[in-house]
């Protein structure tokens, strides 16, 4: 898995994830690319199986971002062309007792507005504008809470720090994150 942090502010969004790609068994590497990525102005961080992260990176093109309303991009045109590429290259899981999925939980940016968008398809918002997913997640969430105050999330180099921070700590709790952390900034 992996852990991935963002924080959205009035002015902009931090995303960060660790680099390091685990195998149930315990075998690890640190992936030069890391999980994180701009496609065609989306920010894209993935959590998750490293096939769905592959596919989003190197095969897709993110369609064009329209300025009106960033959820109904999300819903109407981004999630369904995942969707499509997920399937026409057999990455797609369709099970009869649930909707159809994927392997990965995605943090995405778009106009500096952050979502969640997790194994269903299905995506979310915070009120709190804080974001975790993956292995990680819950010790990364528990430390952004412990830190939070002690930065002003006016400044850029003070958020990309509490992220850095927070996946620091869930590496050293977690076994399945670890490696560089790669974080990537996008204005709104």
């Amino acid at each position: 898995m992996t852990t991935i942090a963002a924080i959205q502010t009035e002015h902009f969004v931090v995303i960060g994830a660790d680099s390091q790609s685990s195998g149930e068994d315990g075998f690890s590497i640190d992936i030069p690319d890391g999980k994180i990525f701009n496609n065609n102005g989306v920010i894209i961080a993935g959590a998750g199986a490293v096939r769905g992260i592959n596919l989003l990176q190197h095969n897709f093109v993110a369609p064009k971002i329209g300025r009106a309303n960033t959820d109904r991009y999300i819903a109407k045109t981004l999630i369904p062309a995942m969707r499509k590429l997920f399937d026409e290259h057999g990455y797609e899981v369709k099970r009869n007792d649930s909707s159809a999925e994927n392997d990965n939980i995605w943090i995405v940016a778009i106009n500096g507005e952050c979502y969640r968008i997790d194994e269903d398809y299905s995506f979310e918002r915070t009120n709190n504008n804080v974001y975790t997913a993956g292995s990680g997640e819950r010790f990364a969430t528990g430390a952004i809470e412990a830190l939070i105050h002690s930065f002003d999330l006016s400044i850029v180099g003070d958020v990309e720090i509490l992220i850095k921070n927070a996946i620091s700590i869930a590496a050293k709790y977690d076994a399945f994150t670890g490696g560089e952390i790669k974080t990537v900034i996008q204005l709104r």
